[in-house]
């Protein structure tokens, strides 16, 4: 099975360095310039499926990848951002005078961090781990599957997948509307 990742376009939180989370924002004009410029990239390929987070911005950026294709995007829980708990809403320089000795371990072991109501990057991978075997299981080998998707859930994908530990994260560049393509992935590990 191919697998495809897309991360939604730019939000002003992107812009503004604010942890989104699973806030509900729309895409700035450039986010839909990044998502039409994943549509063109991904129109060349025979995608047979779609699915993303069930949040607005990668709605939106799966409804304008979808323009061209034969399918509606399909919402999945899995593929939501990471669960940010206390830190959503704040920017990274808030996070940092508020909660330094925990911005430091989320730059330099950030698997090792665990906060109150915040997602551990092990959960995050598991979590979506679990998403794609639930999907591998409805379709034949040879399928590509479409994910419109966040940047921890790429970051999380992209470390299984070249079987690195979860503290190199922040080594993954996942820009807004980046592309990540897998032949197949390793899903029997869960």
């Amino acid at each position: 099975m191919k697998w495809l990742f897309v991360r939604h376009g730019e939000i002003p939180s992107n812009i503004n360095k604010v942890y989104a989370g699973w806030s509900e924002e729309e895409l700035t004009p450039k986010g839909v310039r990044q998502a039409k410029d994943a549509r063109k990239k991904l129109s060349e390929l025979d995608i047979d499926a779609v699915y993303c987070s069930p949040l607005k911005r990668t709605k939106q950026t799966a409804d304008i990848i979808c323009e061209n294709l034969d399918c509606l995007p399909i919402t999945n829980e899995a593929f939501i951002e990471l669960r940010m708990g206390p830190w959503e809403g704040l920017s990274e320089a808030e996070v940092a005078d508020t909660y330094p000795k925990e911005w430091n371990l989320w730059n330099t072991r950030p698997a090792e961090l665990n906060l109150q109501r915040r997602e551990t990057l092990e959960q995050l991978q598991q979590r979506v781990l679990k998403g794609l075997v639930s999907i591998e299981e409805n379709y034949i080998d040879d399928t590509s599957i479409l994910i419109v998707t966040h940047v921890a859930v790429m970051r999380v994908i992209f470390l299984h997948s070249v079987l690195k530990s979860l503290n190199e994260y922040k080594t993954i560049p996942v820009e807004n509307g980046r592309i990540f393509t897998f032949e197949s992935l390793s899903l029997e590990k869960i």
